[in-house]
């Protein structure tokens, strides 16, 4: 989402991420991944994510989902994903909110940041995660190769397809730290 930002824009979105995570991990986050919208904190998920029925009990943690909302509060899309990797592409969302009509947003909502950033314990540097993801990446397609039924080797496909999509966006935003 970050970066098809602008077609986001372009069709009157306002983003923004909730996480159980603290502040200073989100602000870690937003930093390293140089996201142009707010993380926001809702840890034990009761302000938010158990609202929108997207918690995970067992895990005691959110499940990875996306939700579009009408400026009306009515959901037009929702995707559900089955695991912290499992991330849906651009065009499912920006066709929900073609459908809406909005006018174009010119300039995002500003946020200001309320601490620091401090990475949690388990978090990797943008170079490993790269690494990670083109692991990833292989390694499922290998998966895929190997599946002898069409549901595990669609699960390998798509896992391939997303980290895909993250080492290119990935790549996108090394492209923009490095710009003047």
């Amino acid at each position: 989402m970050a970066r098809e930002y602008e077609h986001y824009l372009q069709r009157g979105a306002t983003i923004a991420a909730i996480v159980i995570d603290p502040p200073p991990q989100n602000a870690a986050m937003a930093e390293k991944l140089a996201l142009p919208f707010p993380i926001l904190a809702d840890p034990g998920g009761a302000s938010a994510i158990k609202h929108f029925d997207v918690w995970d009990a067992s895990g005691n943690m959110a499940k990875p989902a996306i939700i579009v909302l009408a400026p009306d509060g009515r959901e037009v899309y929702r995707y559900t994903g089955v695991d912290f990797m499992d991330r849906p592409g651009d065009s499912d969302m920006l066709a929900a909110l073609d459908a809406l009509g909005l006018r174009p947003i010119d300039a995002p909502i500003a946020t200001v940041p309320v601490t620091g950033p401090a990475p949690g314990p388990r978090a990797m540097s943008l170079a490993n995660l790269a690494v990670y993801m083109r692991g990833v990446r292989f390694a499922t397609q290998a998966l895929a190769a190997r599946a002898r039924d069409t549901y595990h080797r669609g699960e390998a496909e798509r896992t391939a397809k997303m980290a895909e999509r993250f080492i290119a966006a990935q790549a996108a935003t090394l492209r923009t730290l490095e710009s003047p």
